[in-house]
């Protein structure tokens, strides 16, 4: 199963954990998860940063099942047409 990601290029604007693809050369490369510090990419040995996308992105491009079943069932409840219905306070 292939997924197409959202890919991002040039530098992130925000600190944080990202999903990147690595050139390692002309007919190589890797994906990998590196963190940004806002000047560069830490613990990169080797290669050059391409693409990346972030985690939270990443994620939602994923369709994953939880690691156990689970025993609840839910039902949405049916609205009624007054959006009174939609919240209560107190």
């Amino acid at each position: 199963m292939a997924i197409d990601l959202k890919w991002n290029a040039g530098l992130p604007e925000q600190t944080g954990l990202y999903f990147v693809a690595v050139k390692l050369g002309e007919a190589a490369g890797v994906y990998d998860f590196l963190v940004w510090n806002g000047e560069s990419w830490e613990d990169l040995a080797h290669g050059q940063v391409i693409a990346f996308i972030g985690l939270q992105d990443f994620k939602n491009s994923l369709d994953i099942n939880w690691p156990v079943e689970s025993t609840l069932s839910y039902q949405a409840r049916e609205l009624g047409k007054s959006d009174s219905e939609l919240w209560r306070e107190g």
